[in-house]
């Protein structure tokens, strides 16, 4: 193509070929200098409890090789002693296994299974452009275990006495035919997980306010088709209808809260109170999108169900999941919590990675609906037997929680009411993770063979959904199907996205200086600031300090946090920034208006 249009300019053969010449001497120079910016290094053989401390420079990749058998287990820990680093496994032929890139410092644990004879190596390589000491030990290499429960003992390496954990529970026939405990539920005072330790449920706290909803329903309380007004008044009335149905399946258009609160100036780490998360949704003037446009997932939504439920019941909606769901089904330590000083015995509490090591990661919520349910594995068992007997509620009920949403255009999304509905390996599934600070939980049910997963974790890093897979296939494999996925097609969307690149726009100091001012947002009653410094323009909010903007064309910015994450500034007729707005993950066009 280069060549035919140099000749349709008439330039000649010889000056095409020297040309040829000149850009393969120019990329073979950047080549040059791209492989010797990148220093591989062959460091030892790895052996089994042999620990080795290396420094890592910035473009340095560390290998090491580990020779297996076929069929074997691994699992190794590198410590992140002063860097972030990336571990990677790659299999004799050269493929790529898997790779891991947890928090920054800590451990970074890795697991894998031999699936070859031959030599493994163990890539090491810093995060981005870090550098600094780090350390490698292989922990464990044995046989890839053969039984469902010694497959989850090898999944949980990483949980030991030291460290916080997960619990473990599977369902079979409407049992908790297995349960198994890892790691501490306080490490301040060594007090283990166990099968009776409460945690934080996070969002899957959402089908326990479906359920309600869908009971009252049943009960001619309310309908789930009803605009919203009709329980709650006091909500601002918005341009379009938005329905019972609406919240429950995420396709309100309503913000969510948290990054209500985050945009506000609030902390996730902050004491948030029911009350505090409704004051921001009365003050909200405009929806994210006509409601049943799309699916965009809305903690606002059930926080709403459950004053819902407390305003057709004239009861507290902690009150009313006692008496009609909890006490019934004699889920006896299980709680809506909203109240953040209420003592929870022997609960677990809730932990993160930072660069020091294990750290608290706070949790003070003092809100219902959308989350702050705890419960046990035991308590849980019985929830899921429920979907099967609908002792309470009825099978009414437990079948309207699985139908699916529908969106204005016919569409049927995954979401149903609190659940997601899905096909795993033949199977249909129910299920729904959470994450709330340090916890993590799952929640699983494959009504076909009447068996289900529960995971309860206190530490941020554990990742349920990929780990409830993995524990499915080891109890459940003989009544899943699993295809091969040679052959299948990849699909992509269409793009009407230009191959061209727009220039990218460099404003100068005067420039940069017309979006200055102080901005006002009434729907959050808060302010920012946007200013210059260093001719760098920077955020700044009382509660956030100091944000920095990088500018992607004119009037686009994006901020270095999530929740401001883009920036549109809006121009008056002559030119002048008059206001912003910002859009992110769960909220759209929120209007920042200039004060000076």
């Amino acid at each position: 193509m280069i060549r035919n249009s140099l000749f349709k300019e008439g330039i000649e053969m010889k000056t095409v070929l020297q040309s040829t010449k000149n850009i393969i001497l120019l990329c073979s120079l950047i080549i040059g200098f791209q492989v010797s910016a990148e220093k591989i290094t062959e460091v030892e053989n790895l052996v089994k409890d042999k620990v080795l401390t290396e420094s890592l420079e910035m473009g340095d990749t560390h290998v090491y090789n580990l020779k297996l058998d076929a069929g074997q287990y691994v699992f190794g820990d590198a410590v992140q002693i002063t860097v972030d680093l990336k571990v990677s496994i790659y299999k004799p032929d050269g493929e790529q296994l898997v790779s891991f890139d947890g928090p920054a410092r800590g451990s970074e644990t890795f697991q894998f299974n031999s699936t070859d004879a031959g030599i493994y190596q163990i890539k090491i390589t810093p995060f981005q452009e870090e550098e600094g000491d780090y350390s490698i030990k292989i922990i464990r290499i044995e046989a890839i275990a053969k039984t469902p429960a010694g497959k989850v003992d090898q999944l949980m390496s990483a949980y030991t006495d030291k460290t916080p954990g997960v619990v473990i529970g599977v369902v079979r026939d409407g049992k908790l035919d297995f349960v198994r405990s890892y790691g501490l539920a306080n490490i301040e005072y060594d007090i283990p997980n166990t099968r009776t330790t409460p945690f934080h449920m996070a969002s899957v706290s959402k089908q326990f306010t479906a359920f309600a909803i869908v009971m009252l329903a049943q009960d001619g309380k309310l309908s789930l088709d009803e605009e919203i007004h009709k329980y709650l008044p006091e909500l601002p009335k918005f341009e379009h209808k938005v329905t019972v149905r609406h919240l429950l399946n995420h396709t309100s258009g309503i913000r969510d809260h948290w990054t209500l609160w985050q945009m506000s100036g609030g902390r996730m780490d902050d004491v948030i109170r029911q009350e505090d998360l409704l004051r921001l949704l009365h003050r909200q003037q405009e929806l994210n999108f006509k409601p049943g446009k799309q699916y965009m997932y809305s903690n606002s939504g059930y926080l709403l169900l459950s004053e819902i439920v407390s305003s057709v019941s004239g009861e507290k909606f902690g009150d009313w999941m006692q008496k009609n769901v909890f006490k019934p089904l004699n889920m006896n330590s299980t709680q809506i919590y909203d109240d953040h000083e209420r003592i929870v015995k022997n609960r677990a509490y809730s932990y993160h990675y930072s660069n020091a090591g294990i750290a608290k990661s706070v949790l003070s919520y003092a809100n219902s609906g959308a989350t702050s349910l705890f419960s046990t594995v035991e308590d849980l068992a019985l929830w899921l037997n429920n979907f099967k007997t609908g002792k309470i509620g009825g099978i009414k009920t437990i079948e309207e929680l699985q139908v699916q949403g529908m969106l204005n255009n016919g569409e049927t999304i995954r979401y149903a009411l609190g659940i997601g509905v899905d096909e795993e390996n033949g199977l249909r599934k129910l299920s729904h993770g959470g994450a709330d600070a340090g916890y993590r939980s799952y929640l699983s049910y494959y009504p076909e063979i009447d068996s289900g997963i529960i995971l309860l974790s206190n530490i941020a890093t554990f990742s349920g959904g990929l780990i409830s897979q993995d524990i499915a296939t080891a109890f459940f494999s003989e009544k899943m199907t699993f295809e091969s996925q040679e052959g299948q097609a990849t699909m992509q969307e269409n793009s009407t996205q230009s191959n061209e690149k727009a220039e990218k726009w460099i404003p100068n100091l005067n420039e940069l200086k017309l979006y200055e001012g102080r901005y006002y947002s009434k729907e959050l009653d808060t302010f920012y600031t946007v200013y210059l410094d260093d001719e760098k323009l920077l955020l700044k909010h009382t509660r956030h300090g100091d944000i920095s903007l990088t500018e992607k064309d004119k009037d686009y910015f994006q901020s270095s946090v999530g929740f401001m994450h883009r920036l549109y500034f809006s121009r008056s007729e002559k030119g002048d920034i008059n206001q912003f707005r910002v859009s992110n993950g769960r909220v759209r066009n929120l209007v920042f208006n200039k004060m000076d």
